[in-house]
């Protein structure tokens, strides 16, 4: 005999009928036909060469390079942003985190964590810094990293990249640029950007494009 007292109710006995309803509030949202019969279609794994060969190249597409050593991290934005960090930096070794917001503070934390020697330019929420002030910070620490927020969300702050790159190469350090929350919807152009633009990181649910990661 069951020791179950209370029995199954009868809409769970039975197929799931879901009703086709225009839905126009802010979401969820209808999903297109396309994305449902995609959704449809037999399951493989994340990093079967069906999928991963194609990511890796609409990755390259989105961040506008050549750059082989293009690949997709499975976790978020986080993992991205500490795959680069703890691949790129020994303990001891300088880096320098450019601070207007959250994500270069949490960056700071993360390179500190690992034993890094943490150095920090710091600027009022909403102000970027000019390339002369990162020249100088360079110069000053000769870091083995520089990490920058491309699209600092705490803040709203774009920050321009013209020319950083450049200034990387010419003190020998790796440029980490964060563009979690502007991927997709602000260009980057990395191999523009000259040889100094090494790891770039970003996430892929603010722009409506799946955690990535860019090592060179």
């Amino acid at each position: 005999m069951s020791s179950i007292s209370v029995p199954p109710p009868k809409c769970l006995q039975k197929p799931l009928v879901v009703p086709h309803r225009h839905m126009f509030g802010p979401g969820p949202s209808n999903v297109s036909p396309r994305i449902l019969q995609a959704g449809a279609r037999p399951v493989i794994g994340h990093m079967h060469p069906e999928i991963f060969d194609d990511i890796k190249s609409g990755i390259q597409y989105m961040f506008q390079t050549r750059n082989s050593m293009t690949f997709a991290v499975s976790g978020t934005g986080h993992t991205a942003m500490e795959c680069a960090i703890c691949n790129a930096v020994e303990p001891g070794e300088s880096v320098l985190t450019a601070v207007n917001g959250i994500w270069g503070e949490r960056a700071a934390d993360m390179a500190d964590r690992i034993g890094g020697r943490v150095n920090t330019m710091v600027a009022a929420p909403g102000v970027f810094f000019t390339n002369a002030e990162i020249e100088q910070a360079l110069s000053k620490h000769r870091p083995v990293l520089f990490f920058l927020t491309h699209g600092e969300s705490s803040t709203g702050v774009l920050h321009p990249l013209e020319g950083i790159g450049q200034l990387c190469l010419k003190y020998n350090c790796l440029f980490l640029v964060d563009s979690v929350a502007s991927i997709g919807g602000a260009p980057l152009h990395m191999d523009r950007q000259g040889s100094g633009l090494d790891p770039l990181a970003i996430g892929l649910r603010r722009t409506q494009v799946e955690k990535v990661s860019m090592l060179k």
